[in-house]
């Protein structure tokens, strides 16, 4: 075997070798790929450390690594870029941790001060924030915010403020120094005071250097929607069968007929009267026919409905109670119709452009 042919062999062999340790990368799940990287670089194999690292954190889709998971793989790959004589290295992969996580910091009890004192001097050097937002918020009044929670690497200047997704500044919310957190809050309206309409926006947040330059930006996507209330339904019409009777039929018309005919025809029997020797058959009939005409009066007057004042009062009070109800729905669908609310679903945070 000729000396090329040998140095084609060993190349193919490495290649094959190398190609078969990626494959095993790729077969293995991000919770195997950090354990095992995680091992490596406490094992001081820093070559296999920073392959089994990078190659867990590449993962994405379903086996990416949790947010806790990526940001301890983090934190070793760049102990594990230091320890390989990585500065640079070491000091992008903990300024890609901060950026995501301000807040974080290595754990004493497993990295050495070197190690700690890098990754001090990266937070210290670093103006960036990170955003967290509610995924949904209602402003439903006067006292209800949007609610922004910010976390900073260093101090340093900011500038919050909501802009149209389309472009366009819609109102500033924050401007000045933040230190480790601060909350700011946010009630849904423009800078003339008018509630946002609808629409998609952006919550943008800017950090800035001493000059007032600005150094790094980050920007959540807000989708703005202006929500009537639904109206009261009607109450139900009032039934019938809720009311009770409010008369009764009159009493007595029988008994004044009856007697009204009665004393006429005892008038018609009567023995003629006498008057100053005067025949008084005519007045007779005219004593039977008033007679006859006051039972028939009688009659007509008691056989008449009488009211039922109690029944009449228990009636009227539901008809108020029930007319009440409906002054009630109607003032309030009508305060309802001129009332909105918004709805602000916020996105996840993203780089934006300076």
């Amino acid at each position: 075997m000729t000396h090329s042919r040998r140095n084609r062999a060993a190349l193919g062999m490495a290649m094959v070798v190398l190609l078969g340790g990626a494959s095993r990368l790729h077969a293995q799940n991000s919770a195997e790929l950090l354990a095992r990287g995680m091992r490596s670089s406490q094992n001081l194999d820093y070559d296999s450390a920073a392959s089994f690292l990078r190659a867990a954190l590449a993962k994405s889709g379903a086996d990416a690594l949790p947010d806790t998971s990526r940001n301890r793989a983090l934190m070793f790959l760049g102990a594990t870029e230091f320890f390989r004589d990585h500065r640079d290295s070491a000091a992008a992969v903990f300024t890609r941790l901060l950026v995501r996580n301000p807040r974080y910091r290595p754990d004493d009890l497993i990295f050495p001060p070197e190690v700690a004192s890098l990754f001090q001097d990266v937070r210290s050097g670093l103006r960036a924030v990170a955003i967290r937002v509610a995924p949904v918020t209602e402003i439903n009044g006067p006292g209800d915010r949007l609610a922004v929670e910010l976390y900073a690497t260093s101090l340093h200047e900011i500038n919050a403020g909501i802009t149209r997704a389309a472009g366009g500044p819609v109102r500033t919310i924050y401007h000045g120094a933040i230190g480790d957190s601060l909350q700011i809050l946010w009630d849904g309206r423009d800078s003339s005071g008018a509630i946002a309409d609808s629409g998609a926006y952006l919550l943008r947040v800017s950090s800035r250097d001493p000059s007032g330059r600005v150094t790094r930006v980050v920007e959540v996507p807000l989708d703005l929607r202006t929500v009537r209330r639904d109206t009261l339904p009607w109450p139900p019409p009032m039934s019938d069968s809720l009311l009770l009777p409010e008369q009764r039929p009159g009493g007595g018309g029988g008994r004044a007929l009856v007697t009204g005919l009665a004393a006429a025809a005892v008038t018609a029997l009567l023995p003629a009267v006498m008057a100053n020797g005067v025949s008084g058959s005519g007045t007779r009939f005219v004593v039977v026919a008033a007679a006859g005409a006051a039972g028939v009066f009688g009659f007509n007057i008691h056989r008449h409905t009488q009211s039922i004042p109690a029944n009449i009062a228990q009636n009227q009070a539901l008809r108020s109670n029930w007319q009440r109800r409906m002054d009630t729905v109607r003032s309030e669908n009508a305060a309802r119709r001129g009332e909105s609310h918004l709805v602000i679903r916020a996105g996840t945070s993203r780089e934006g452009r300076p």
